[in-house]
């Protein structure tokens, strides 16, 4: 009992300061509770969300074609675009709410998340005060605002959302080397490599060097072996997009992605963008420095980042070895992610090839925003008493004052719905707004126009009816009028593995057309014409190397609970 009471306490603390938190954070989510939908750069959230619900309707799990995307002609997004979010909206769908709801639900969750995981994360250091103010540093970081009310960035947005979570699970289980945080660990970092692969290229390092930093300071040379475990069981989780993400991107047109306007070397930010301009734009990034977006590290948020390097000082005389060495590994994480978007760290970018896919240097501002609230949050460590709350309330203020104001969309729709954004014009600008993401290799010229709704006839004569068109299936009934095979091209993008059936039994087809689409050659007669598209070789051991680790994670817990074990 004596025990119970302590622990009561704590609770309702944490519970004031999250409260707190959303109450102090509204105007970062405030635009999201409207109704309608609001403008932003990548504007097809609803698109994929519906293209989502096609798969699931379809039992193309997991997702990986679309149908109505690529122009129509069918997208292969899901096996290369993240997929956390989408298969998180869908279960929204279960509640009937809109596709539009749903987009705008994520981007809230998004925000909220990043901001409560980072209250826990800061807490485990400094306390409950200076949770409350880490976490709303990170909820008001300008680069947020950007992510979601600029770019509409949602799988980015998701995957700055898990950097927090990753930190204190690691930290959490090096420490104390309890299973639950083993488990955390594992989850958090799957969730961040299937929410956004190039936010996964920048942190995946520097979570390793996190979780070797507190192995080293508490000597456990033991645990090395485990959190090498952590990485390879999560990699076996996500290993259903991983693998083919990135293994068969000979596929499709990734040279799209790499260069001209993604060339990394037009995208490099200036010193005064960094740390003076307080401008907010809502247009593209530029090369060179007239760029129409903001770019700043955001006041009061710098600031203190640059003063915690005295702060470190500070501790390293008074000989808190833990502070100084935390400090350090913070301020060192805020300067390197502060370089990595100037055009002084190109020798970096030139150096590893494998950065190119980052496409944007400025996009280590979320590493960097990371950094800054963790330090922010640190400065009143040196404080007592009443003192301390004045200066936290001060630095809680300015950060909302003076960043408030970026948290709104250029443009709002009130009465936007599903039916006008997924019908017309509208529908035709999502259909090709990504036609050069992830385009098929056997594509030669890019559609102008949407596909047509049915197949039609090359060579021949011949009548098409009773077209069916699924992500992962269609199918026609074709009759000849003469006695010669006739040639029919289908609008569906050649993409490995179609598989084509005349009267159930597999024929070949070829996609040697400008458009790359798939023809195929039709005996005369009356015939039943289907195409299934299947899984490569890759992505059949993708799945079920998934699963595996899936089943091996819950026989693992399952061991553990009868052997009653809490730590390894």
């Amino acid at each position: 009992m004596k025990n119970f009471i302590p622990k009561i306490k704590k609770l309702k603390k944490v519970w004031f300061g999250l409260f707190l938190f959303l109450i102090l954070s509204i105007f970062s989510y405030w635009p999201l509770l409207k109704p309608g939908y609001f403008s932003m750069h990548d504007d097809v959230q609803v698109m994929r969300l519906y293209q989502m619900e096609r798969c699931f309707l379809d039992g193309q799990l997991p997702c990986r074609l679309v149908p109505n995307m690529g122009a129509g002609y069918g997208h292969p997004l899901y096996n290369y675009h993240p997929v956390f979010p989408y298969y998180l909206g869908i279960i929204f769908r279960l509640f009937n709410l809109s596709f539009l709801d749903i987009s705008k639900i994520l981007f809230l969750l998004a925000i909220l998340l990043s901001g409560i995981f980072m209250y826990f994360l800061v807490r485990q250091f400094f306390g409950n005060f200076a949770a409350l103010l880490g976490s709303l540093f990170f909820i008001y970081a300008p680069y947020h605002a950007v992510d979601v009310y600029v770019r509409g960035a949602l799988s980015e947005s998701w995957g700055i959302t898990f950097f927090p979570l990753i930190f204190l699970s690691f930290y959490k289980f090096v420490k104390e080397e309890k299973i639950r945080w083993f488990v955390l660990s594992i989850f958090s970092l799957t969730f961040l490599f299937l929410s956004h692969n190039i936010m996964t290229l920048i942190f995946t390092p520097i979570a390793f060097f996190w979780g070797m930093f507190w192995i080293f300071f508490f000597k456990k040379w033991k645990t090395i072996w485990k959190l090498f475990f952590v990485f390879i069981w999560a990699l076996g989780l996500a290993a259903f997009f991983i693998l083919p993400a990135f293994l068969e991107r000979p596929f499709v047109k990734i040279e799209t992605l790499i260069s001209d306007y993604y060339n990394f070397r037009h995208h490099f930010v200036t010193l005064r963008q960094l740390f003076l301009d307080r401008s907010f734009g809502y247009g593209p990034s530029r090369p060179g420095p007239l760029d129409d977006i903001s770019f700043q590290l955001g006041w009061p948020h710098w600031w203190l980042a640059v003063f915690s390097v005295f702060i470190a000082f500070f501790f390293l005389l008074k000989k808190k070895k833990e502070q100084f060495y935390l400090f350090s590994f913070w301020i060192l994480l805020f300067f390197f992610s502060v370089f990595m978007t100037h055009a002084k760290s190109f020798f970096l970018w030139e150096m590893v090839p494998l950065l190119s896919f980052v496409q944007f240097p400025w996009r280590f501002l979320g590493m960097a925003m990371f950094a800054s609230s963790f330090l922010a949050a640190g400065t009143i460590l040196f404080l007592r008493g009443k003192l301390k709350y004045l200066f936290g309330g001060v630095l809680i203020i300015l950060v909302i004052l003076l960043n408030f104001g970026y948290f709104k969309p250029e443009k709002h729709f009130p009465s936007m719905t599903d039916k006008e954004k997924l019908s017309g014009e509208e529908w035709k600008n999502q259909s090709m707004a990504t036609l050069l993401d992830y385009l098929p290799k056997k594509v030669q010229e890019f559609p102008k126009e949407l596909a047509s709704s049915n197949p039609w006839v090359v060579e021949g004569e011949a009548k098409i009816s009773e077209f069916r068109k699924r992500s992962n299936f269609w199918r026609f009934t074709i009759e000849t009028s003469g006695m010669k095979p006739v040639l029919v091209s289908v609008p569906v993008f050649d993409f490995p593995n179609w598989v084509v059936l005349v009267d159930q039994k597999p024929v070949s087809f070829s996609s040697d057309n400008p458009l790359g689409i798939i023809e195929v050659w039709v005996p005369s007669g009356k015939h039943t014409v289907v195409g299934w598209f299947i899984d490569t070789k890759l992505r059949t051991f993708a799945n079920f190397l998934s699963l595996l680790s899936f089943a091996f994670l819950i026989l693992f817990l399952v061991y553990v609970d009868q052997k009653n074990k809490k730590t390894f």
